[in-house]
């Protein structure tokens, strides 16, 4: 087939992870008639999300669970007709936190209350946080995590508390990560209520009136779907094969370059398609290889989001191996710990079916920028297991370990993060038929994907 002669198709969406997925879903509900592509470079749709069988445990090698609060993925969910394979996660087990601290694990406070009795706070740093409703509100543009929370509670609370919390979460750091990009609710309450004690207070009568909502229809604190996320995966999958979306793995771009009223892309190989609109829904870094030969500005601005690699490590023993604390959700390890572990999740002690009978499956997370994550997985696999370990009091050899590394990792929402996203929406717009995805602009959470819309239409020339 010649240049020019290829089948055109309405959108072409690059990257086949979850934003992607959801992204070609959207475009079909919007308009059904569409012709949809999705190009995925890897062998198999879903992106990080991904669920296997090893040896009678169900393993995740990313995102595991959902929260009540996480509407838009429950949304999704009830799309596709999955609400009957969620299962909620033991209450018990999930009301049991802990933080790493000083090589012991301390119970994490769960609320305003018991913020005041925790041990990993000074009673200086308490007494603080009981004048932050009489702080005066003043936003500032850049400001940091850990400078908002200590210019409104006291630098006590950032440090292990506020890191660990940070940690778990974008396996980053809180003294580099942008408080209205990483955390906007956080930075909301301010705004709203002038105060995050009284907007946490708020939040609290809102969620015990949502709770009560929640024990009417049922949804739990905290769900998983029984097979694995590979279930939500599957079924995006099932529904856009259906909707007569052609979903093509093994299909990396390499090239975008405008087209008269279209866009063309050139895959590996030789071979290249024409669309009237491209979506990439691929990390910022990789979008920045396709576009520096469209706009090298709009290329330069996804080339510096940074980025944590990291690593998930299943960990399968004995119970009769553990020691240690393991009927709870886990336990997240702060900076000063110095330590590559970033936190541990007990599976099996939340949801059933996830170990063999009289075993325990943990999800340990090594790196985040700490340490330079060896090259092999099993040199990971053998970190992570040494820590935890140590950590939860294990002995002996573990059943299964196995590692599951991302590199370049979790995007990193630096200082400036904002006003570079508005920079790329700007030159992105003027770009006709263009549009991003994904976790590198506005939250890297499963819901934030979850809340992807259809790549905007355009209109076409006269």
């Amino acid at each position: 087939m010649t240049p020019g002669d290829e089948p055109a198709c309405d959108l072409a969406v690059v990257g086949g992870g979850l934003a992607g997925l959801v992204a070609a879903w959207r475009e079909r509900q919007r308009d059904p008639g569409a012709r949809v592509v999705l190009l995925e470079a890897g062998a198999r749709p879903g992106g990080v999300v991904a669920t296997e069988r090893i040896d009678g445990f169900l393993v995740e090698r990313a995102a595991a669970s959902i929260r009540r609060g996480a509407d838009a993925i429950h949304a999704l969910i009830e799309e596709l007709g999955l609400c009957e394979e969620l299962v909620a996660a033991d209450p018990a087990a999930a009301a049991r936190r802990f933080v790493l601290h000083r090589g012991r694990l301390c119970a994490a406070p769960a609320g305003v209350r018991s913020l005041l009795s925790t041990p990993l706070l000074s009673a200086g740093a308490k007494l603080r946080l009981l004048a932050e409703p009489f702080v005066p509100a003043r936003p500032q543009a850049d400001e940091t995590v850990a400078q908002f929370v200590a210019r409104r509670c006291g630098a006590g609370l950032v440090a292990p508390l506020l890191d660990a919390v940070v940690t778990g979460i974008f396996a980053g750091d809180v003294e580099r990560l942008e408080a209205a990009s990483a955390f906007p609710r956080m930075t909301a309450l301010e705004r709203r209520h002038g105060s995050l004690l009284r907007g946490a207070l708020a939040a609290q009568l809102g969620a015990a009136g949502r709770a009560a909502r929640a024990a009417r229809t049922g949804r739990p604190a905290l769900t998983a779907l029984r097979g694995g996320m590979q279930q939500l995966v599957d079924r995006l999958c099932e529904r856009l094969a259906d909707a007569a979306v052609a979903i093509r793995c093994g299909a990396r771009v390499v090239r975008l370059a405008r087209e008269a009223d279209a866009w063309r892309i050139a895959l590996a190989g030789g071979e290249s398609l024409r669309a009237r609109r491209v979506h990439l829904a691929a990390p910022a870094w990789a979008a920045a290889e396709l576009l520096r030969p469209v706009d090298a500005a709009l290329a330069a601005e996804c080339a510096a989001i940074e980025a944590a690699p990291l690593a998930v490590v299943a960990i399968g023993v004995a119970r009769s191996q553990v020691s240690g604390d393991v009927d709870a959700l886990g336990f997240l390890v702060p900076r000063a710990e110095r330590r590559a572990l970033l936190g541990v999740l007990c599976e099996s002690s939340l949801f059933p079916g996830r170990a063999p009978a009289g075993h325990v499956l943990l999800r340990a997370m090594v790196g985040g920028g700490r340490v330079a994550l060896p090259e092999s997985a099993a040199a990971i696999a053998r970190l992570a297991f040494e820590e935890a370990a140590e950590a939860l009091r294990i002995a002996g050899a573990p059943r299964l370990l196995a590692a599951f590394p991302h590199r370049p990792g979790i995007p990193q929402y630096r200082p400036g993060h904002a006003a570079r996203v508005a920079r790329v929406t700007a030159r992105v717009t003027a770009q006709p038929g263009l549009s991003l995805g994904g976790w590198s602009w506005s939250g890297i959470a499963l819901d934030d994907r979850a809340r992807e819309p259809a790549p905007p239409a355009v209109t076409p020339r006269a």
